[in-house]
């Protein structure tokens, strides 16, 4: 008997029993659409971050008050450190050789912008300095950045996000226009590029403003960073020990003391992330694999009740020269065609749930080939796997017994 006859007699059993097909195939479906949305997901998450992390530039660091903290006891012991103060900012201006840019970035937190009746609140507003344009990837879509000599004289001009600008002023053009921030007039000299969102969290929801004139207008215990641009990749470390020596010896950190105060980088960012991050692809793609297996058992259950009401069948095909390897072959078939079926439409839910979770966590879509890869062969091993016992039991049915059975 060929292949192809088996195969289309494996069908027309499997159709035969459409309502016991259906539900076998719906265990597989559950399964793997669960671990091709979760791959897509962590995938689309990752691809996001390490966006956001090429931002800053393949080679610029911060500089600030906690680096990259791992537990609460750090935590704790951190905040009992000096703030970083605009001083520290002078001081590497002033002494860093190897540093091409020196900037820095303050928050104060939630903002309320107004623009006539219409207002905005929680837009994140920060205070740069003026070569912060210079020293990340920051990039601007409609307008300027502000200048030297804005920031010199604190003069009261904002770059505002692409989510502001829609918000307060539509499809009008925001240049030159004033707009209040808690109060205070600000003229618009900038629209900043896209860069979306993250998990609910809407990047362009911002507003820039000179350091100088939020410490001005806002007081000067904001929350403080240094950015720092090295002149390539492969000498950030020299620029980071360099400023590692001028901090530590402004700050009279003894010798054999740690550092107080943080160096973050983008490697040691996305490392600590990928470590954080394996714990939870673990746990996420553990709990669908279980129903995975149950779907396995599921298939296999099915398959023994199937060999089951076919025992008269089985009996009779051996008595007129069926071999047992036809047997076998046929009853595997039937339960890798039911799984196959159940993960290539399981596959395309999946990336279409992930589509959609995507789309409303602000992540990119990624089509995760590891992972549809993966619902292929956990799909086809399922049918083999749970599929093999039933089928060795009805192949080693003896023809005489088999046809006897009621």
């Amino acid at each position: 008997m060929r292949l192809f006859d088996l195969i289309i007699l494996s069908a027309q059993a499997l159709r035969a029993h459409l309502l016991r097909t259906s539900l076998t195939i719906l265990g597989v479906l559950i399964g793997v659409t669960s671990v091709i949305a979760i791959m897509s997901i962590i995938e689309g998450m990752n691809h996001r971050v390490l966006e956001l992390m090429e931002g800053m530039g393949p080679s610029v660091f911060i500089v600030d008050k906690f680096g990259l903290v791992t537990s609460e006891e750090e935590f704790l012991k951190i905040m009992k450190r000096k703030d970083i103060s605009i001083s520290d900012v002078r001081a590497l201006q002033a002494d860093c050789e190897t540093c091409v840019e020196v900037g820095a970035k303050a928050y104060a937190g939630g903002a309320a912008l107004k623009l006539g009746r219409e207002k905005l609140n929680n837009v994140e507003l920060s205070g740069t300095s003026a070569n912060v344009i210079r020293i990340s990837e920051y990039e601007i879509a409609d307008g300027r950045f502000f200048s030297p000599f804005e920031e010199e004289h604190s003069r009261q001009v904002v770059v505002i996000g692409p989510t502001v600008k829609k918000e307060l002023f539509a499809d009008n053009n925001p240049l030159g226009k004033e707009i209040r921030i808690n109060g205070l007039q600000y003229e618009v000299i900038g629209v900043s590029e896209e860069q979306g969102s993250i998990l609910g969290n809407d990047l362009d929801k911002i507003a820039v403003i000179p350091i100088s004139t939020m410490r001005k207008q806002f007081g000067t215990n904001q929350y403080l960073t240094i950015l720092v641009k090295a002149p390539s990749p492969e000498t950030m470390q020299e620029t980071i020990d360099e400023v590692r020596m001028i901090m530590r010896a402004r700050r009279n950190v003894p010798y054999k003391a740690e550092d107080d105060f943080g160096i973050i980088t983008s490697d040691n960012f996305m490392a600590l992330y990928k470590q954080i991050t394996k714990a939870v692809r673990v746990t996420a793609i553990a709990i669908p694999a279980i129903a995975l297996v149950v779907a396995g058992i599921v298939v296999m259950n099915i398959m023994m009740v199937s060999v089951t009401e076919r025992t008269r069948e089985i009996g009779i095909r051996k008595s007129l020269g069926a071999r047992r390897k036809h047997i076998l072959l046929q009853f595997v078939l039937e339960a890798l065609l039911m799984s196959l079926a159940g993960g290539i439409v399981g596959i395309a839910l999946g990336l279409f749930t992930a589509k959609t979770l995507a789309d409303a966590g602000g992540l990119p879509f990624v089509v995760s080939t590891i992972a549809v890869t993966s619902g292929v062969v956990v799909s086809t091993g399922i049918g083999v796997l749970f599929g093999l016992y039933p089928a060795l039991k009805g192949s080693r049915l003896d023809p005489v017994d088999a046809m006897r059975y009621e």
